[in-house]
């Protein structure tokens, strides 16, 4: 069994030896391929509902791996205690419901060194909020699959001295530092969106002051997103 590259790209940036729980673990496929790849680590699998939660106990049981990890049911870090993990994973969420989670149980978040994190929208807003609750982006990368292409983001607790423009929080510091393969369609699709919007906007016959303003603010974001290119 092998992960697909999204996948594998979040598994990539969990530090090994660490106590790591995989938040909406579904078939449970991270979570095997994190101990079987180093048995040092604790990890935990863990869903909000039961069927993925049975689910990942039938693919542990398959491969003898059913008291090695356990299968946790509840609503994003409830079912950790607090210190028992100093890393999660959560991937395939939405970036706003990412934060909502990391924030859902403070004693919990508080005790976790490393997040790694796929959202699958409002990448922005979860940089804002990892860097407004003193966490900051130690790492990130891109991965593609079935002609999509994901940000997984490695986030470590404490302050950074990097300052962070619009752009880099919306298109990713680290993504813009490391410019691979897919950092082009990566602008492009970001840019797609907002180029979306200035065409709704554009056939608005008489735009109020916001919208005007929306507008204005939305073709400065299409010109920055091109010079990177």
């Amino acid at each position: 069994m092998t992960l697909d590259k999204r996948l594998q790209a979040v598994a990539d940036f969990v530090p090994k030896g660490c106590k790591v729980a995989d938040i909406g673990t579904d078939h449970g496929y991270l979570a095997k391929y994190l101990y079987e790849q180093d048995n040092s680590r604790y990890v935990i699998a863990a869903d909000l509902n039961a069927g993925p939660c049975e689910a990942a106990r039938k693919t542990f049981a398959e491969f003898g791996l059913e008291d090695k990890i356990p299968v946790r049911q509840g609503s994003g870090l409830e079912p950790l205690s607090a210190g028992e993990v100093d890393t999660v994973c959560i991937a395939g969420m939405g970036g706003k419901l990412i934060a909502d989670i990391l924030a859902g149980k403070k004693e919990v978040f508080a005790g976790l060194k490393t997040a790694v994190l796929q959202p699958q929208n409002a990448a922005r807003e979860l940089r804002e909020w990892l860097l407004a609750n003193d966490w900051h982006v130690a790492d990130e990368t891109l991965a593609k699959v079935d002609g999509r292409v994901y940000q997984i983001i490695k986030a470590e607790n404490g302050i950074s001295d990097d300052k962070y423009t619009d752009i880099e929080l919306l298109v990713g510091p680290k993504i813009i530092k490391k410019r691979s393969e897919l950092f082009e369609e990566h602008i492009i699709g970001i840019r797609t969106g907002f180029e979306k919007v200035v065409e709704g906007l554009s056939k608005v016959k008489d735009l109020s002051d916001e919208q005007n303003m929306k507008l204005q603010e939305t073709k400065e974001k299409i010109k920055e997103l091109n010079s990177l290119l």
